[in-house]
């Protein structure tokens, strides 16, 4: 794996991927010239693999049950990396993660600013952190929330699912920015399905089933905690308990998942 980039190479090589993508792809809609298309499709992915490669891997979470560090690609510096795109077209490599980890899904507060960066679409989850009830029902299921100060001023909060129980993938849930679970049937064939589970503000009650858990803020080394510790950091903090979809330098509110199968492949 890559050094990651500053903030800088990373703005760097985001002009030179969208340069390369332009080339590719003229914006006028004529294409390149047959003999020149291997060529330029060969620049455009190659710099976008050393975009994956050389993304943060950040501190997310810790294993409830072990201490185990749960680390992941991640782009602090706005809506304007590839990581965030809702049609990313790359799969980073990931640190390997503890045994236990299932899921990880995120919300992201703005904190009053403008995501003029945004271009393509980002699925940014809510305002403020929540739970997924079905999921911390699963067997063994504990959800561990963290808090991130990205460089763009907003805050970020990934919320890390949890179990020493076998969960099959079809029970879980598509991860933080993805449209979509991409899960392995019997057959060996490759589908994608879309969970539309019911979303939880109320901390609470789950806290006190020890299901939820946080990384103890100020911490010298990261340490999970929970009701021992006294009230979650976490709960009731302000912000639109909605969906937030990000593109074009906007942001716009959705409507909240209802729980209703999703199609397709699901039951």
């Amino acid at each position: 794996m890559s050094e990651p980039f500053t903030r800088d190479e990373r703005t760097s090589l985001l002009m030179r991927i969208r340069a390369a993508e332009a080339a590719l792809y003229p914006p006028d809609g004529t294409p390149p010239p047959r003999p020149l298309r291997p060529r330029l499709r060969d620049a455009y992915y190659a710099l976008l693999g050393e975009y994956s490669d050389r993304l943060p891997r950040v501190l997310m979470s810790v294993c409830p049950f072990t201490g185990a560090p749960l680390a992941r690609s991640f782009d602090p510096f706005g809506f304007d990396g590839p990581w965030w795109y809702k049609d990313r077209t790359f799969t980073p490599d990931e640190p390997a993660a503890p045994p236990s980890f299932k899921v990880l899904l995120g919300a992201i507060h703005l904190n009053g600013r403008a995501p003029a960066e945004s271009k393509e679409i980002v699925l940014a989850g809510p305002d403020a952190p929540y739970v997924v009830p079905r999921l911390l029902n699963l067997p063994g299921m504990v959800a561990v929330i963290h808090r991130l100060e990205l460089a763009t001023g907003d805050t970020a909060w990934p919320i890390a699912y949890f179990s020493e129980e076998e969960i099959h993938p079809a029970a879980l849930h598509q991860f933080w920015t993805r449209p979509e679970l991409w899960i392995e049937n019997e057959a060996g064939q490759k589908l994608w399905i879309f969970k539309n589970d019911v979303w939880d503000f109320e901390f609470g009650p789950w806290i006190e089933r020890g299901k939820l858990k946080w990384l103890k803020p100020g911490a010298a080394e990261p340490e999970v905690v929970g009701a021992e510790s006294g009230p979650c950091p976490y709960a009731g903090l302000p912000g639109d308990h909605l969906p937030q979809t990000i593109s074009g330098g906007q942001r716009e509110l959705e409507e909240l998942p209802t729980g209703e199968p999703a199609m397709p492949f699901e039951e």
